[in-house]
Parts: C-alpha cells; structure tokens; sequence
C-alpha cells in the first residue's frame, strides 16, 4: 500500500457504556479536520471498509466504534431509541473535538441507512456539527420505509404478492402489539407459524429484541430534524435503491 494511515484505538463514554472504536488520522502532523461515522441498522460495527483510509488520504481523520453491545463496546443497541442514537452520536463528536489533533469546528457526520436519520437528529441538537454527509438515508418515516424495503427486496427475490402481504401483516402486527405494551417475547411466539417461512429472515424483527427495536423506532419521523437542520447536507441516493424511498426522500 503506497498510503498507510495511523490507526489507533479510542473510547468514550455516553449513558454508562464505554463505546470503543477506531481513530484513523492522515500519518502527518495534524489538527485534522474529522468525520465520525454513524453506523445503520444492526449491530454495526467499526469496520468501514475503504472509507477511513480514502478519508485519511483526502486530509480527515475519522472515528468509527462499535455500537453498545458489539465488539468491544458495553450496553445493548437493541434497547436504544433514535433520540439515544442521536445522544451517543453527539458525544462522540465531542470526545473527538476534545482531542488536540483535531479542528474542533471542523467535524462532520457520515450516516449510512438508518445512521441517515440518526446523523439529521445529533446535527440538529448540536449546531457545532459541521455538516453532514447520508448514503442511502431516509427522508421518511421509519415504518413508511420498512414497508417500502419489504415491498421491494421481497419482490426483487422472487417472492409472490402473498408472502410480501404477508410479511408486511407481520411487521404491521409487531409494531402494534409492542406498542399496545404487549412483551416482544410474546409477540415473537405468536408469530412461530411464520418463523420457518423463506422470506422471515427479511424481517426486520426476527427476535424478541429486533421485534423490540423496530418497533420502538417506528414512528420516527425525520422532518423536524431536517427542518432544524442549519449546517450543510450531502445527501447521496441510489436511483434503483430496493431498501429506500428516493423520490420521496429527495423531496423531503
């Protein structure tokens, strides 16, 4: 490799987790301005791939960390709310301006999928995020665009319109009956008729922890914070996307 960025580990602490990640910094003398990266659904993680290494070349350090419960950070993401997204973003962008080799005012965002929605909300509640940056983030309301991946991805894979009313039944059921305060364990035995079905594991709720998660985030609603919004924002769409509603995220 004829470029070797300098990796090393950092952690910080939000809501009693010790969340623990990568700083990877251009191999020059700093301050450097900085990305943090803010991971979409699952478990996550703080592999970005190519990303840290093209971004430390351009000039930017960066920090990508485990979400709460994987790897080497303590917690659980399956008990979080966007808004606890949001809280645990912003003190990473924190933890990062605190270090002396970075531009303070100069940290952004890089939000991919749900991290999309979670990247808007974190700028909207601190301004002193410099921008933002999503890739395939939703300008819609979580439910709207479950529906619409199921919609697609299942039709995509070959499954008939009755597996894919049929998934969307399940993802409609799990988010009323958790809501209404039934326990996520109960509403994932009620469904075992469907758990050896081909196109279960497409679900978002598979488990009684996913099935608590998604549900908890349904209703999610992105536009105040893209109203709120008073930095700048790159967002970055695939026109063929199955998982996303790009028209009507650009609208938004």
């Amino acid at each position: 490799m004829l470029f070797e960025p300098v990796t090393a580990e950092f952690s910080f602490l939000d809501d009693g987790n010790e969340l623990v990640g990568d700083f990877v910094r251009p191999p020059w003398p700093g301050p450097y301005p900085a990305v943090v990266f803010v991971e979409g659904s699952g478990p996550g993680g703080r592999d970005q791939g190519s990303w840290q290494t093209r971004l430390a070349a351009a000039g930017f350090a960066s920090l990508a960390y485990d979400k709460p419960g994987s790897g080497a950070s303590t917690g659980d993401w399956t008990r979080q709310t966007m808004t606890d997204r949001a809280d645990e973003t912003v003190a990473a962008v924190r933890a990062v301006r605190s270090r002396a080799d970075v531009l303070s005012g100069a940290v952004a965002l890089i939000g991919g999928s749900q991290g999309g929605w979670v990247a808007h909300l974190a700028a909207a509640a601190d301004d002193g995020i410099a921008a933002v940056v999503t890739v395939s983030g939703p300008g819609v309301s979580v439910r709207i665009q479950e529906e619409y991946r199921l919609r697609h991805q299942l039709a995509a894979e070959g499954f008939s319109d009755t597996d894919i009313q049929q998934a969307l039944l399940l993802l409609r059921d799990q988010i009323r009956r958790v809501r209404s305060g039934d326990d996520p364990a109960r509403v994932h035995v009620a469904q075992a008729h469907w758990h050896g079905a081909s196109w279960y594991p497409m679900l978002a709720g598979t488990t009684p922890e996913s099935i608590a998660f998604i549900a908890g985030i349904a209703d999610y609603d992105p536009a105040p914070a893209l109203a709120a919004l008073r930095c700048p924002l790159l967002a970055i769409f695939g026109a063929d996307d199955l998982l996303v509603p790009v028209e009507a995220s650009v609208r938004a």
